[in-house]
């Protein structure tokens, strides 16, 4: 059965990052949105320890410690995402 398509209008930054998106992974922009829709959907889980160990992360970062991965690093793998050079964070 086919599904009725809809027109949805969005500014062209955001329509050029869905092409780009779509492109780098092989797929339609109608599939990566309905994607990004079921993953927004989607529940988080998280155990009592892990929500433990990012509230005691949070409290460290508030206080002025440096994090484990310095920001400039965080920061280079971030601007990878959604490009042919992205690649899972390099965890020492």
């Amino acid at each position: 059965m086919a599904s009725k398509r809809q027109l949805i209008e969005v500014d062209e930054t955001t329509a050029t990052r869905l092409r780009e998106r779509a492109d780098a992974q092989g797929i339609s922009v109608a599939e990566v949105v309905a994607g990004l829709t079921a993953l927004a959907e989607s529940p988080v889980e998280i155990s009592p320890e892990e929500l433990a160990a990012l509230d005691r992360q949070w409290a460290a970062i508030q206080s002025g410690e440096e994090g484990v991965v310095p920001h400039d690093q965080v920061a280079r793998w971030l601007e990878t995402w959604g490009t042919p050079d992205y690649k899972p964070f390099p965890m020492k």
